[in-house]
């Protein structure tokens, strides 16, 4: 697995972590606990699950996790204040942030086709499978609004192809004027009400290549 975030590239082969090409110094235990992070995003892992990938059937305290996240958030030069890459997930665990309260994002395309949601001033570049868009420690998308619920809904990414559904939320789910109760195939300029929130879901595709410019003699 190769992930590029940011700068930074992490190479699980080379289990090695890359800033700007610079390789960055990583514990072992850091570096097994930064991979499980990301191929988890933008789901969340719990300290008890995190606890049996690094420590199997060995006891440890919990601030042996905490000291864990407090290596990668200096590595990855991540404020605490801030979120940009590590959540913390109180009473639960920690996720690697796909789109940052900040706005920070993971740039991961599926296939050929960036899906991505805009809402204000951020943005969340969704992944492949199950996205939840909510304002609880189970979201992949954290929407911080009062009239979006926990876990409000869920955007499915299969290929080029996106479907929004309502998970139950108490103030309801819209594309454009169709409710979506009922799954809701997304195109490219939708808008999406999440309560009063308002997102807009874009698609994006390769461009074309770059054209060269002639010089001015």
């Amino acid at each position: 697995m190769s992930v590029r975030f940011g700068s930074f590239l992490l190479d699980s082969g080379a289990r090695q972590l890359f800033r700007a090409g610079t390789p960055v110094p990583l514990t072992p235990k850091a570096f097994q606990l930064l991979a499980l992070l990301l191929s988890r995003r933008p789901n969340g892992v719990s300290k008890a699950e995190i606890h049996d990938h690094i420590w199997p059937r060995t006891f440890v305290s919990e601030g042996s996790i905490a000291g864990l996240v407090l290596e990668l958030r200096k590595a990855l030069r991540d404020d605490p204040t801030e979120s940009r890459w590590l959540r913390t997930l109180r009473g639960f665990g920690y996720a690697f942030a796909n789109a940052g309260r900040r706005g920070g994002a993971v740039e991961a395309a599926t296939g050929d086709v960036a899906h991505r949601l805009y809402w204000g001033e951020l943005r969340a570049t969704l992944q492949a499978g199950d996205n939840v868009l909510g304002r609880g420690p189970e979201a992949g998308v954290f929407v911080e609004a009062s009239s979006v619920s926990r876990s409000h809904a869920v955007i499915n990414v299969d290929g080029a192809s996106a479907t929004l559904r309502d998970l139950g939320s108490k103030n309801g789910t819209s594309v454009g004027a169709r409710d979506a109760r009922e799954p809701q195939v997304l195109s490219d300029g939708d808008e999406i009400r999440l309560g009063s929130e308002r997102l807009v879901y874009r698609t994006l595709r390769p461009s074309a290549s770059t054209r060269t410019s002639k010089r001015r003699g």
